[in-house]
């Protein structure tokens, strides 16, 4: 029974934990050169694993270059562990963009690979706050299209991501809400800040005793195949990030919790230090 939970729901678990995933508040990257950005800004490399069920379903590499006004950053997913006996995924994605006076501003969107039982590719870009799909194959005809007048101002997952990761930085402090489209989807993300807090014990490296933590909201709101009327996935599914500033990489997120109406809890843990080249 266990084994067909996992199965069922992977889906939903690439939504959340790749781009693609709406709230999954982690870096996720390869180990190359991540997309263009401030060369003079050191690349920082970091590697999660993610467990559901007690099991690690996912490995995670990323690269990013973050300053004050830009960012890049690249992505590789693929299953691992028990998961990967029963399902393939392969993913390379990539983003980059600029910070804004008041928000990010991303300029393009990449993801290309294996998921869901075949090669996948989606590309966008973005002009005058409205993204563009430039490319997408296959095309999902039993997906309900949104609208482009819903699409102004959505950003891509990366793009939040980047964002918190900047906000944490420069604020020390998170929040605000987000139009977060995939090229397929269109969901809402909001996100606050609950203070300083131990990071909670089980995985499998103690980084510290206190890190920021965020807590978050995520919904999808349209973009549904047309069969998932009363899918649970239709709910709100919140989740917590803790960050905490590990040696020269500042602050990074070590560890993500997101509560799935149909696979209960995914957390998502930093595996190994940071590392830092140029």
């Amino acid at each position: 029974m266990l084994r067909l939970r996992l199965l069922s729901g992977r889906a939903a678990v690439l939504r959340f934990v790749v781009p693609g995933l709406c709230a999954g508040l982690l870096l996720a990257g390869s180990c190359g050169s991540a997309a263009r950005a401030d060369a003079s800004v050191p690349q920082t490399v970091v590697k999660y694993r993610v467990y559901a069920h007690g099991f690690n379903v996912m490995d995670i590499q990323a690269s990013y270059r973050l300053s004050e006004s830009q960012y890049g950053v690249t992505a590789h997913i693929k299953t691992g562990g028990f998961f990967g006996l029963f399902m393939k995924t392969n993913l390379q994605t990539s983003a980059q963009g600029r910070f804004g006076s008041a928000d990010v501003e991303p300029a393009l969107f990449d993801s290309v690979g294996w998921s869901r039982g075949r090669n996948r590719h989606v590309s966008l870009a973005y002009r005058d706050q409205m993204p563009e799909v430039t490319l997408i194959d296959p095309v999902e005809t039993d997906r309900d299209a949104v609208p482009a007048a819903d699409e102004k101002g959505a950003i891509d997952t990366l793009a939040v991501l980047m964002n918190l990761l900047h906000q944490v930085r420069t604020n020390q402090s998170c929040g605000g809400p987000e139009k977060v489209f995939d090229g397929m989807r269109l969901s809402t993300l909001s996100v606050h800040p609950a203070g300083l807090q131990q990071i909670p014990s089980g995985g499998p490296l103690d980084w510290g005793k206190d890190a920021l933590r965020c807590d978050f909201v995520a919904q999808q709101i349209e973009g549904f195949k047309r069969s998932s009327e009363n899918s649970k996935l239709r709910n709100p599914q919140p989740g917590r990030a803790w960050f905490e500033k590990v040696g020269d990489a500042g602050f990074v997120a070590v560890r993500v919790e997101i509560d799935h109406p149909k696979l209960g809890r995914i957390t998502i843990i930093l595996d190994g230090p940071p590392q830092q080249t140029t």
